[in-house]
């Protein structure tokens, strides 16, 4: 049971916005900076309106008066039960507008439920703040580490199967969430009837544009930082580069920190952030496990490259 002044976590705001009118709160707030994340409420809201029949009507708070407002909360709908408003940038209400949708937040508000948006946080404007207290809230922006998250769902929800890695590229280059969805869409025009998108269609992503690097990789994999690691290994896949290359670039690595003198000439010479010799030997010994796995059949050279990097991320190794 949703009581006033709460803030409900985005996903349950979500699925109650989509049902029907008896389970949304009178007045819902959604503030934050994130577009995408408002945009899907407002979305359910509509959905769930239209299921039961409800009217929706949008209204904008610039230059919104109280007369109006009060006359739409007031409104009866001909043709259904409950009506629905959307009111726009809500940070934007003035003190007519504040005072009139509080009044009515406070009485039955019978059939009618209301979702306020705006882009500003409820922290930084009184007038969200006593909406927020008089109704219900919703946080619109990614908490730290969800960004990764929410782009998978992206992803699955536009049916596309990406290589390994991509998600990360992606979340880590857009700016936000919203673009990131633009950019899923233009993997759209590439992918498969059954959804997969091939490697070589990642160019078109921000995250695959910068140039692939197996000296970026495997300076990653050997700090043991998986989030760069997962989005080199994105514009990688997207230039087809792997297999034996990417084993040499971390066993150099490695021999490099064992050996500085003899390995200097090699390509990938020592990694940015030296290596201990015990993390040295624990990364060789997955580099050796992969390169005879490569050997007895058991995988492929495409593999060769996730396979190292799973191994030397399970060995424990770190800079």
């Amino acid at each position: 049971m949703v009581r006033r002044g709460d803030s409900i976590p985005f996903d349950a705001a979500e699925r109650a916005l989509a049902g029907g009118w008896e389970t949304i709160p009178p007045l819902t707030t959604a503030a934050g900076p994130d577009e995408f994340l408002r945009e899907r409420l407002v979305r359910a809201f509509r959905a769930g309106g239209e299921r039961e029949g409800a009217e929706l009507e949008r209204l904008e708070a610039e230059g919104l008066e109280a007369e109006a407002l009060a006359g739409a909360l007031a409104s009866m709908s001909l043709f259904s039960s409950s009506r629905r408003l959307w009111i726009r940038e809500g940070s934007k209400l003035d003190k007519g507008c504040e005072e009139t949708l509080l009044a009515w937040a406070r009485g039955t508000a019978e059939g009618t439920r209301v979702l306020v948006t705006t882009a500003r946080e409820i922290a930084e404007l009184k007038v969200l703040q006593a909406l927020a207290a008089a109704g219900s809230s919703v946080a619109c922006v990614p908490r730290p580490g969800e960004t990764v998250r929410w782009v998978e769902r992206m992803i699955a929800e536009a049916g596309l199967s990406l290589p390994a890695g991509a998600a990360e590229a992606l979340a880590g280059h857009a700016r936000d969430l919203l673009e990131a969805r633009q950019e899923i869409e233009k993997l759209r025009a590439h992918a498969e009837p059954s959804g997969k998108v091939p490697p070589r269609a990642l160019a078109a992503l921000r995250g695959a544009r910068a140039g692939a690097s197996l000296d970026r990789w495997a300076d990653a994999v050997l700090a043991r930082d998986r989030a760069t690691a997962r989005r080199e290994a994105a514009a990688l896949d997207a230039e087809g580069i792997g297999g034996t290359s990417a084993l040499w670039a971390v066993a150099e690595r490695a021999l490099a920190a064992l050996e500085p003198q003899s390995f200097a000439y090699r390509r990938g010479g020592a990694p940015r952030t030296p290596l201990t010799p015990s993390n040295a030997r624990a990364a060789l010994h997955a580099v050796y496990a992969a390169d005879r796995a490569l050997k007895r059949g058991e995988v492929r050279d495409a593999e060769l490259r996730d396979l190292i990097e799973r191994n030397v991320m399970e060995t424990g190794t770190r800079a």
